[in-house]
Formats: structure tokens, sequence, C-alpha cells
């Protein structure tokens, strides 16, 4: 019998919660390793055993598959499960996506890293949060996904939603259309299980370097 792939990362949402929840749509068996930062060392003793080539978390094994860097993993599990495009056309649409979701996420990140995250959080949500949400209710107008068909970018795109609507409650009301493609992708079968069981955390968001999310 095939050992299952082990998934391996924090026991937090962070950068592998996006894997996680491809994996439970495309209804894949694996062990999702979650390591404790209290036990830190054990990461550190078990890090350069693994056979990766650049160790790091999250990380993906399965048989002669060694992989590291979250959207690496994301990427070879979509092309793998049909979620990533086959035309140019719309996987350039899906990279594009992409590439703007983590600038949006790098934004957010500058912020909530540091102690001051508060007194920094209304200029973020003018200056930055809004217009990158009006650009994405723009692009998103008349689909009922990011780039027409579920992918990837889907995945990657709810959770980052769904932080930024944990620390902007105010700011989601405005924009009905975001929050209804973040029920839909809560709807979907696999989605609502996993969210519905005690494997789901919804909190800490983030490991203990980054201020907002992590208690």
């Amino acid at each position: 019998m095939a050992s299952v792939p082990t998934l391996g990362y924090w026991n937090i949402r962070g950068l592998c919660e996006p894997i996680r929840y491809l994996l439970k749509y495309a209804g894949v068996e694996f062990t999702d390793k979650r390591l404790e930062f209290k036990n830190r060392d054990t990461w550190l003793k078990d890090k350069p055993n693994l056979g990766l080539d650049f160790p790091n978390l999250p990380y993906y094994l399965d048989g002669d598959i060694k992989l590291s860097q979250s959207l690496t993993i994301l990427k070879y599990l979509a092309r793998k499960h049909g979620l990533v495009a086959r035309d140019d056309p719309t996987l350039a649409q899906q990279e594009l996506v992409e590439q703007q979701l983590e600038d949006l996420r790098m934004s957010f990140f500058t912020v909530v890293i540091g102690e001051d995250f508060e007194a920094k959080k209304p200029e973020f949500i003018t200056d930055s949060l809004e217009p990158q949400l009006d650009l994405l209710i723009k692009y998103l107008y008349g689909k009922e996904w990011l780039t027409g068909q579920l992918s990837y970018v889907d995945f990657l795109a709810y959770e980052t939603l769904d932080w930024l609507r944990l620390f902007s409650a105010d700011t989601f009301p405005k924009y009905p259309a975001l929050t209804q493609y973040l029920d839909r992708f809560e709807a979907l079968p696999a989605i609502a299980a996993y969210q519905s069981s005690e494997q789901f955390k919804r909190w800490p968001l983030f490991g203990p370097v980054v201020k907002w999310g992590s208690q």
C-alpha cells in the first residue's frame, strides 16, 4: 500500500492554508503534520533529513516528490488536480492575479508585523486595501471565480481576503460581491466539511513574529 503524502507546517494557517484547502478539495488523503513553535527544535532536527533541496516550511513529501516553498507546492498540486489553466491566455491571467494577491499580502504584512499596527491600520485601509479591493472587484465582475473556472488563485484569494476580513471587518460590507465570492468558496462541499471539522484552525493566522493575528 502506497504511503500518503505529508504536508508539514506550523500549527497555524499562514502560508500553508491554501494548500490544505486544495488538497481537501481534490480529495487527497494526506498527513497534515503541524508543528508547534514551542517545539521548534523538532523542526530544526528534522530539517536537514527530509531530502529537500531548499529546506523550509511548508514542505510536501510524496514519494520522490519533495518540495518546499508554498507557491511551488500549491501550483504543483494545481497542475496535478486540474486547477490550473491549460491555455496560455488564461494561464497568464492566473499568474497576473497570483502576483496581484502577493502584492496585497506583502502590503498587509508590512503593517501587521510591527507593534504599531493599530496606528498604521487607517492609512493601510485607505491607501492600500480599498484601492486594491476596488481593482479586484472590477476584475471579478460577471464571473463566479477569478479567472472563470475555479483555480489555484481562488484558493490563494480566499485565504488572503479572509485574513483581511478579520483584520478590517468594517471594510468588507462595502464590497458585497467579494463577500459573496468568499461565501461561494466556503460553500464548496469539501471546504465546508474541512472548515467544520476539528482539524481546521480559524486562529491563529500567523506565527509569533507577526504582531497581529498570532495570538
